[in-house]
């Protein structure tokens, strides 16, 4: 029983602590999407990058979600069940994490990019190692997932 409410913890930390950076990065870039779009149309399709990244961030954490939740009933032991949680934390920590960054650098590359068009690849670096914070984070999950 304490097993498996340990472990929907880590399900619970994994969806909504990535969802919740996700919800920041969208808004955030989003803001800047079409604070932008009314100065220079023609980048509003390169400024709606950060907006589709900051949604992959919730993405991953429902994939460490639902491999938990097939896990469930199959975590008989503390240390099993501690595994699961610590998975679903990094998952959720480093969703957090990456959707502020991409909420941050996406904002900024927009704005500098509806000045300046020219600067958009060099900018949008920061927002692909920002949403690449997220990637890291699923990938430790998975490997502490399939110790449990």
């Amino acid at each position: 029983m304490w097993a498996d409410i340990l472990a929907s913890l880590g399900i619970i930390l994994a969806s909504g602590l990535s969802m919740a950076g996700a919800i920041f990065g969208i808004i955030t870039s989003g803001n800047a999407m079409a604070g932008a779009s009314t100065q220079r149309p023609e980048i509003v399709t390169k400024a709606m990058i950060p907006v589709v990244l900051g949604e992959a961030v919730a993405i991953y954490g429902l994939l460490t979600s639902f491999i938990l939740v097939g896990k469930l009933g199959s975590i008989e032991t503390v240390e099993s069940a501690v595994r699961a949680a610590a998975a679903g934390i990094v998952s959720g920590v480093s969703g957090l994490v990456a959707g502020v960054g991409i909420g941050y650098s996406g904002a900024a590359m927009t704005t500098a990019a509806a000045e300046s068009p020219e600067t958009f690849s060099k900018n949008f670096v920061a927002v692909v190692l920002a949403e690449a914070i997220a990637i890291y984070g699923l990938l430790v999950a998975f490997m502490v997932i399939a110790k449990v």
